[in-house]
C-alpha cells in the first residue's frame, strides 16, 4: 500500500525536474536572443558585409549602357533584371562600364556610356551624404527575412553609404576628376518601375524640342577609378 504513494512521488518528482529544466532552457534562451539583439552592431555588419561578401556579387554587374538602352525600350524586361524587396515598385540593380565625364557638380559626375550619344546617362553620386538603400538591396547578399527588426535593417544601409563615401567617393575625389576624363565604375542604383513612362534616362533632346525632359540615372559608386 506504501509503494503507490511513493511511486507517485517519485513521478510527480521526475516532472516537476523535466518541466523545471525546460522552463531554464527555454528562459536561457530568450536571455541569448536578447543578448544577441543587443550586441547587433549595424556598422560591424556593414563592415563584414563590404569586405566579405559584396565582392562576389559584383562579377554579376549588368553593362551599364545595355541596362539603360533596356530601361528605355522595354522596362517590364528591364524590372525582370532588378532586385526587389516585397511588393515594391522600386527595383535595384548592380551595374557597371565604361564612360566619359561631361560635367561635375556637387551632385556628382555627369557621365555618358553611350557612344551613339552626346551624353549624359549616368549621375555617378559623390556627394558627402548617400541616402538610399541600392548598394544593400542590388547586392542580393542581405537577406530581409532575417531581420525581426526594421529599422536595423536600415541601420545596415546607413552604415553600408558610409563606407561607401569614406571608402570610395572621397579618394576618388582625391584625384580632382574633371570634364572629358575617362573612368570605370561598378556601381548599384534604384529605379522605379514609372521611370521611363514618360521621360527617357539619358539626354535625348531632339533638335526640333530641345526642352523635352530626360532622367539621369543615380548611381552609387562602389568601384570608381579613372583610366
Amino acid at each position: 500500500m506504501k509503494r503507490k504513494p511513493i511511486i507517485t512521488l517519485v513521478g510527480i518528482a521526475s516532472l516537476a525536474l523535466v518541466v523545471g529544466r525546460s522552463l531554464e532552457f527555454r528562459r536561457l534562451d530568450d536571455k541569448r536572443a536578447e543578448e544577441r539583439t543587443a550586441r547587433f552592431s549595424p556598422a560591424e555588419y556593414a563592415r563584414d558585409f563590404w569586405d566579405h561578401r559584396l565582392a562576389g556579387a559584383l562579377d554579376q554587374a549588368a553593362d551599364a549602357g545595355s541596362l539603360i538602352r533596356l530601361f528605355n525600350t522595354d522596362m517590364k524586361a528591364a524590372v525582370a533584371q532588378g532586385r526587389t524587396l516585397g511588393q515594391s515598385r522600386v527595383h535595384a540593380y548592380l551595374l557597371g562600364g565604361r564612360g566619359r565625364i561631361t560635367a561635375v557638380d556637387k551632385e556628382g559626375l555627369f557621365v555618358s556610356v553611350l557612344a551613339d550619344s552626346p551624353g549624359p546617362e549616368v549621375l555617378i553620386c559623390t556627394g558627402a551624404y548617400i541616402a538610399g538603400n541600392a548598394v544593400r538591396d542590388a547586392s542580393g547578399r542581405i537577406d530581409v527575412s532575417t531581420f525581426s527588426d526594421t529599422m536595423k535593417f536600415n541601420r545596415i544601409s546607413a552604415e553600408i553609404n558610409r563606407i561607401v563615401v569614406q571608402e570610395v567617393i572621397t579618394p576618388f575625389l582625391g584625384r580632382s576628376p574633371q570634364t572629358g576624363m575617362s573612368l570605370r565604375f561598378i556601381g548599384a542604383a534604384e529605379v522605379a518601375e514609372d521611370a521611363t513612362e514618360k521621360t527617357p534616362f539619358g539626354s535625348r533632346e531632339r533638335p526640333e524640342d530641345p526642352n523635352s525632359p530626360w532622367y539621369l540615372l543615380r548611381i552609387v559608386p562602389i568601384r570608381l577609378e579613372a583610366e
